[in-house]
């Protein structure tokens, strides 16, 4: 088979007098390993791994930040965790999505961050597809 993962990205952006959009739809991956792990975890403030099961060669990931704050900054930071640093790459605000293709042996660190002294956790939904 071909072509099994599909992924589509709209960014768009209109600020007074500066517009401006990307569009890539119809974007088409082959998945080499039947696999996937997904879910939903709680993020503190301290660095975590998520568990990624089955899959041991990453491939694409997708991230939305669940958080429902009114107030206040709520983020959480993605990197590459490599045992003692998380090199952090994405910082999803509230209710921000991020779909990314992974270097096949990342291992994922997430945290939370807030504008409050950093003390309250977020909460991360995820699917990462094997390569």
């Amino acid at each position: 088979m071909a072509d099994e993962v599909k992924a589509s990205l709209v960014l768009s952006v209109a600020n007074g007098n500066y517009s401006d959009r990307f569009s890539a739809s119809g974007v088409s991956v082959d998945q080499t390993t039947q696999a996937g792990a997904a879910g939903v975890v709680t993020v503190g403030t301290a660095v975590q791994t998520l568990s990624l099961g089955q899959v041991t060669t990453a491939g694409y990931a997708a991230f939305r930040n669940l958080s429902t704050l009114t107030s206040g900054t709520h983020a959480i930071f993605i990197g590459s965790y490599d045992g003692t640093n998380n090199q952090e790459v994405v910082k999803l605000q509230r209710g921000m999505a991020a779909v990314l293709p992974l270097v096949p042996t990342i291992t994922i660190g997430v945290r939370a961050v807030t504008s409050t002294q950093y003390t309250s956790a977020a909460r991360l939904q995820y699917l990462v597809l094997s390569e």
